[in-house]
């Protein structure tokens, strides 16, 4: 699935020099995000750990870029979160963790004006990198891990109409749906213990760009 992203990142700057670009907009937004996990059940050694759930929030920031399409309400858009964050693929057991950063969404927004503000949504495909797992339990060690973070996402919003200097702001709602990570670690006697974990990510954001 990285290899998709890649590609997908690659088209979206082709598509700012060709003649199918007619204008987009650079910004930066802030919000509130609220992730929820579900960790699945394991047995490790002879003691069975219950699937756990949990959810948590935490401020964010991101900077994004948007290209028009000729000259439709279709903008292509790719919006990245420049900082880092630590998740636990077991809730309160807590025995492994994880740093996730370059969290990078590429998307399709579609516009509709209405009398004295506009209205979109968006449907996009969002990857973060999972630097190296670490076990919070000396007595555990990992031996294989996932990657990478990966989900659809979808949202709407609201633009105002151009503001001075060529502004607009943005009030906007997000859904991401992230597929399974999956970890492999040796612990409680078990040589070889499957830890998974699922969840998703709900943001409210506003943000202010510079239209060209």
């Amino acid at each position: 699935m990285k290899k998709i992203t890649i590609l997908i990142v690659s088209a979206l700057f082709a598509l700012t020099t060709s003649a199918f670009a007619v204008g987009g907009m650079v910004g930066v937004k802030l919000g509130q995000g609220y992730l929820e996990g579900n960790a699945n059940s394991y047995t490790a050694g002879t003691n069975a750990y219950p699937a756990e759930s949990g959810t948590k929030g935490s401020p964010f920031g991101a900077i994004f870029a948007e290209v028009n399409i000729q000259e439709s309400p279709v903008s292509v858009g790719i919006e990245y979160v420049p900082f880092d964050a630590d998740i636990s693929l077991n809730g309160q057991q807590n025995t492994v963790s994880a740093n996730v950063d370059h969290y990078t969404t590429v998307y399709l927004l579609a516009m509709h004006e209405l009398a004295g503000f506009n209205v979109y949504a968006k449907l996009g495909y969002s990857q973060a990198n999972i630097a190296t797992v670490i076990p919070n339990d000396a007595a555990t060690t990992v031996n294989s891990q996932s990657d990478s973070l990966e989900g659809i996402m979808g949202g709407f919003g609201f633009q105002s109409q151009e503001l001075p200097f060529g502004l607009v702001a943005r009030a906007e709602y997000n859904y991401t749906q992230f597929d399974q990570i999956q970890v492999t670690t040796t612990s409680n006697g078990s040589a070889s213990v499957s830890k998974s974990a699922d969840g998703d990510l709900t943001a409210v954001t506003l943000s202010l760009a510079k239209s060209f």
